[in-house]
């Protein structure tokens, strides 16, 4: 019965055919062969409730009608201030916060990227790239006396924002209808740990190997201002089509699609799996045409285009990336002695090592020992229909996905890996969105002139850098829709479907939840003495899976 059920699975949900360069499915991760959500199978919909929730927040029409606005409300940009009105006519539901009050000092910038939306983004750094042309001359008014570059290095307070390399390989977008280019500067940014523990940053390149377009605090206030705002529209790309969309959605959703096609429904994987993987493939279907198609609103909304970078992060991508502790680890991120204040870390790592835990005593309860992960064939069938069907497709590149499991040590890294993603992660880098993106100074998704140089920069010359309205109104818009929580979202412990009906899972269940309650009581306390609390990764603010 299992094994019909499986085979019965395979043929209702089948990949999609080998498609054409043309195709947006081409060189990423595959997917179903439905291309509309309406015409997915029913176990990949979204609820009911849910559903009618997502419709009135629709991508397409929510930003028709925010850039309706442009048609009936005068909304004029001459000064800095003016932008704050454009999120405060159509989007007034949302409580103001003070996130980015602070958006111009440098204080206030390292902030962000120290602990916002993308807090993966730096590493420590060691040695300077021979394309970042910064000297201590440069720097030394900032870093203070009796030190150099050199001597902070080596105390692991310098760290490194590289975004060249990346940015570099990608197509700039065009002005919505226009033949105008929008601009996104392949920047590289330095930050320094400072004696106050503030992590500010000392030097900005928007044209790597080029000194005219190297700026630290000691320039003019205008010529630092722009050149952190390129800066803060590199790290919106980065962003948006890695750490978000990239790492959390589209390569997740083979795992996903492969879990409905290979488990039996009485499996203990599937049980574990499907609170966390259920919807991903519904939110990919219904975004693809949104955010990846060439002339869809929010690709052509940010400076570059989305396609090739989604290719890109495909070719380089690997499993183990999905590996939190790892990266903090190879990034050297993970001392708080060096690096305080990394607030993303001290809450990720406390979630990942309560969910391990978790995890590990559910598949030891069900697997006694190595022998039993590979007499398991459904797993089996799992690993390889992912590794070969779902990520190798097209190349035979799995990424680092085995195609057999077997140990029960490699099981766990992998149920670890897919659970903290679709749900830690993905909060972590999605539903702080509105917060930073609501003003548009504070990090901008495209500009419209090319870099300064030094001694260039005017206010004229930001605000004529800076998007008009019609690209600051659908920043302000997709930003909002990507920040909604559903009405009926399940949160981290919650699980209301009771898969499993075993005493001895449901205890480790609740030790679960009491974990989660512990940390979560830990994190409050520490954000009340926050002036910025970091909010994102409270487990009552975690979603089980990726809806949005």
């Amino acid at each position: 019965m299992r094994h019909n059920e499986v085979e019965n699975n395979k043929q209702k949900y089948e990949w999609i055919p080998n498609l054409t360069k043309k195709d947006l499915g081409w060189g990423l991760p595959r997917s179903l062969t439905q291309l509309n959500h309406d015409d997915l199978p029913p176990i990949f919909k979204r609820p009911e409730l849910r559903d009618q929730n997502f419709e009135q927040k629709k991508f397409e029409p929510k930003f028709d009608g925010i850039l309706s606005l442009i048609k009936t409300t005068l909304c004029p940009i001459t000064k800095l201030e003016d932008y704050h009105d454009l999120n405060r006519r159509e989007l007034s539901d949302r409580q103001r916060t003070n996130y980015a009050d602070d958006w111009d000092t440098d204080e206030g910038m390292g902030r962000q990227v120290l602990t916002g939306i993308n807090p993966l983004a730096f590493s420590q750094c060691h040695e300077l790239p021979t394309y970042f042309n910064v000297t201590n001359a440069d720097v030394a008014a900032t870093l203070g006396p009796n030190t150099s570059l050199e001597m902070e290095m080596k105390a692991g307070k310098i760290y490194i924002l590289d975004e060249k390399k990346f940015l570099e390989k990608l197509e700039r977008n065009l002005y919505f209808d226009t033949d105008q280019p929008l601009h996104c500067a392949n920047a590289v940014g330095l930050f320094h740990v400072n004696s106050k523990g503030n992590f500010v940053p000392i030097a900005i390149q928007l044209v790597p190997g080029d000194r005219d377009y190297l700026f630290t605090p000691a320039d003019s206030k205008d010529d630092w201002l722009l050149a952190k705002l390129y800066f803060r529209t590199a790290e919106c790309t980065l962003h948006e089509w890695d750490a978000h969309l990239f790492s959390t959605h589209i390569f997740v959703e083979p795992f996903a699609i492969s879990l409905f096609r290979c488990f039996s429904r009485c499996h203990p994987l599937y049980k574990l799996l499907r609170p966390h993987l259920q919807t991903v493939v519904a939110i990919n279907t219904e975004g693809r045409p949104t955010l990846i198609a060439p002339g869809s609103p929010a690709n052509k909304a940010i400076a570059t285009v989305s396609a090739g970078a989604l290719r890109i992060l495909f070719k380089e991508s690997k499993l183990d990336d999905l590996n939190i502790m790892k990266r903090l680890k190879k990034q050297a991120l993970d001392d708080p002695n060096t690096l305080p204040n990394f607030h993303y870390r001290d809450d990720a790592t406390a979630l990942w090592q309560i969910m391990e835990r978790h995890i590990s005593k559910m598949i030891r309860h069900f697997y006694k020992s190595d022998e039993d992960v590979c007499n398991d064939y459904e797993l089996q069938d799992y690993a390889n229909d992912v590794a070969h069907n779902g990520l190798g497709w097209q190349d035979g590149n799995t990424h680092g996905m085995p195609d057999k499991i077997t140990t029960i040590e490699q099981l766990v890294d992998l149920c670890q890996m897919l659970v903290f993603t679709c749900s830690v992660q993905h909060a972590a880098v999605n539903f702080g969105q509105y917060e930073t993106y609501r003003f548009v100074p504070n990090c901008p998704w495209a500009m419209r002139l090319p870099p300064h140089k030094k001694g260039e920069a005017t206010m004229q010359r930001i605000m004529d850098s800076l998007p008009d309205v019609k690209l600051g109104l659908a920043a302000i818009g997709f930003s909002y829709i990507l920040s909604s929580f559903s009405p009926d979202e399940r949160y981290l412990g919650d699980y209301p479907e009771h898969h499993f009906t075993d005493l001895e899972v449901t205890r480790m269940r609740e030790e679960y939840r009491s974990e989660l309650r512990e940390a979560e009581a830990k994190m409050k306390k520490r954000n009340e003495g926050l002036e910025h609390p970091y909010t994102w990764l409270l487990p009552d603010r975690v979603p089980n899976c990726i809806a949005i």
